[in-house]
């Protein structure tokens, strides 16, 4: 089975949670304090987060104005007084090392969330590909990171694996739900048999219970997408027909419609993912995510 050497990012969508300040720098640009103290921007720790896993060649899928931008952070063009400084100069070299590896696909006008996997279809080129949301950071529970711990995941089941969290009812209406059985020994691998993107509480009621984890009275549970995907080729063809048909999902080519079609045509697992995710795209989620790779750092007894 071919390992896993290819990664997506979308980051087209217009950040407008975050406006006024993603009107002078790209959300993907933001700042985070990461936990070995150096300031890094969002997009930066999704690259770090799949390379982690083994991935080589990175495609961005970004609007044209934001290409020039990341371009440009992760070139090796930087003042010197950066580079007379050991510990800045190791830090400039995995910026241009970063850059080696990226490539980027456009999305002029977004149109879903599977429309911008679908714009990088060239950069795919029939390998399977792990899929990163342009928005969300991960700090894993041990030592190895999340990305990762998805490939094992893949490399021993052999077929497309989407990370898993739990989310509450409340969260229906922002969250992909899946729905399948354990599989195996491990009560953390799920054999997936259905995939609703935001479903209404009555369909998810019916439909996407789970067993061991729905019968939380009162409170139901779902087990609902991590953030991260790694999906065999045959997630282009479906984006694909998708595309063409216009089959749509509140008004987008969603890409979990198409995840979904793989469950019916190949199977798909799913795994609950030992970490937690941060939502770096509104500016209450962004403020917790800041707290949290704080707490990770060298800079922890500053935060009141």
């Amino acid at each position: 089975m071919p390992s896993i050497n290819k990664a997506i990012i979308p980051i087209a969508g217009y950040g407008t949670r975050l406006f006024p300040a993603t009107k002078a720098v790209p959300k993907a640009l933001f700042p985070i304090i990461d936990k070995d103290g150096f300031a890094k921007p969002i997009i930066q720790l999704i690259i770090e987060e799949a390379l982690s896993a083994g991935v080589e060649q990175v495609c961005i899928v970004a609007q044209p104005h934001q290409v020039e931008p990341i371009t440009d952070y992760f070139s090796g063009d930087v003042p010197q007084a950066i580079l007379e400084k050991p510990e800045l100069a190791i830090q400039a070299d995995k910026l241009t090392e970063i850059g080696k590896r990226l490539q980027f696909a456009i999305q002029s006008v977004p149109e879903g969330f599977g429309h911008a996997i679908y714009c990088a279809k060239d950069f795919a080129a029939g390998d399977a590909v792990i899929v990163l949301l342009g928005d969300h950071l991960y700090i894993p529970e041990y030592d190895v990171t999340c990305a990762k711990q998805l490939v094992d995941v893949y490399d021993n089941v052999g077929k497309s694996v989407t990370s898993l969290d739990i989310c509450d009812e409340s969260e229906l209406s922002v969250n992909g739900i899946v729905q399948g059985t354990v599989s195996g020994d491990n009560p953390n691998l799920f054999q997936l048999a259905r995939i609703a993107e935001k479903p209404t509480v009555d369909y998810a009621r019916e439909y996407m219970r789970v067993d061991g984890i729905w019968d939380n009275e009162p409170n139901h549970k779902y087990l609902c997408h991590f953030g991260i995907d790694l999906l065999t080729p045959l997630l282009f063809d479906i984006l694909d027909y998708n595309y063409r048909n216009k089959i749509l999902t509140h008004g987008e080519i969603q890409l979990r419609d198409a995840m979904g079609e793989i469950v019916k045509q190949e199977g798909m697992y799913g795994y609950c993912v030992e970490g937690k995710r941060y939502d770096t795209g509104n500016p209450q989620e962004l403020l917790k995510t800041e707290y949290a790779f704080g707490r990770q750092g060298p800079y922890q007894d500053s935060l009141i």
